[in-house]
């Protein structure tokens, strides 16, 4: 029991991260964030480490489905590598 709690509570806080995250980079009404990874990286252009967390969300604005990659490093520094489709294509 004790074990899916603490998965549950895992997976909300990476999913509340990402929505930052994504708020951050101007995307400020998404559904359906889902986080499949997390890894830590440095970045060795300014030697800081952060976090790269691989993802898909929807962005009900422009009505995509976008899946890739948002980091955020320690300095708070934010960046994105997202391809989105265009829903019922």
């Amino acid at each position: 029991m004790l074990g899916v709690v603490w998965l549950f509570l895992v997976s909300y806080g990476q999913t509340t991260k990402v929505t930052k995250i994504l708020h951050t980079l101007g995307y400020k009404n998404i559904s359906n964030v889902q986080v499949y990874a997390n890894h830590e990286f440095i970045r060795e252009d300014i030697n800081v480490k952060g976090y790269k967390y691989t993802i898909s969300f929807t962005d009900n604005i422009k009505k995509e489905n976008c899946k890739g990659f948002v980091l955020k490093d320690f300095k708070r520094n934010v960046t994105k590598d997202l391809i989105c489709e265009k829903i019922g294509k």
